[in-house]
């Protein structure tokens, strides 16, 4: 594991022993990601007017479930980055309420609804949100995962942005992710763990514009065993 790896690995770890045995017995998963993505309009519009634009993002990613194999879920985003042409993004959102399940000991799937704000200097509106994200974490033995992430988000404030997904005409921003893990897994009497590297490619409608490109990041995942 890397440095920031092993420090978020060891706070789940410690989170999970403080639930003491019977919450052990019961099951639980918690997920942090750190990723880089990048998605470039033009590519995929008909509009040879519209000049080239993109968005690059650093992002973390928190979930958890717990401390039952389904159940109330909890979430949180920041991401920073720059548009092209320049102009320094940001998102974040915080999302209170949600229901998730594990998958089998080590995957998981959810859905959270949140509030959040984003926006880019001199490019894109700040504005508040009202999104709502999925996920899920299918294990492919020991040392793949499959990653998939979607979000589909309204925007509160900025007349501008509104009704900017041409795919779902109700939904001022969707945005989606595929990637694949390669990593190693670890087991002991109270938890199974996991962390790797994933690649994959990413999309994003937004102010009328599809997007398309690439994403490159870390992810560490902890589930409580069952006895």
């Amino acid at each position: 594991m890397t440095g920031p790896a092993r420090i978020v690995a060891g706070a789940l770890v410690a989170i999970a022993v403080r639930t003491g045995p019977a919450a052990a017995e019961l099951g639980g998963a918690v997920m942090a990601h750190y990723e880089g993505s990048y998605v470039q309009t033009g590519v995929l519009d008909d509009d040879d007017d519209a000049a080239p634009r993109g968005l690059g993002l650093a992002r973390l990613r928190l979930r958890g479930v717990g401390p039952w194999r389904r159940g109330p879920t909890l979430g949180f985003e920041l991401g920073v980055g720059s548009t092209r042409p320049g102009g320094f993004a940001y998102e974040a959102a915080l999302y209170p309420l949600g229901l998730g399940a594990q998958l089998g000991e080590a995957g998981s799937v959810g859905v959270v609804v949140g509030i959040g704000a984003s926006g880019a200097v001199g490019t894109v509106d700040d504005a508040a949100l009202v999104p709502v994200s999925w996920w899920i974490e299918l294990p492919l033995g020991r040392r793949l995962r499959v990653l998939g992430h979607g979000r589909l988000a309204w925007v509160l404030s900025s007349d501008a942005r509104d009704g900017g997904s041409p795919t779902v005409g109700a939904v001022d921003e969707l945005e989606a992710m595929v990637a694949l893990r390669v990593g190693r897994t670890y087991q002991d009497s109270r938890a199974r763990s996991g962390n790797g590297w994933f690649v994959g490619g990413a999309y994003r409608e937004a102010e009328g514009h599809r997007f398309v490109g690439a994403v490159l990041g870390y992810s560490i995942d902890l589930a409580m065993a069952r006895h």
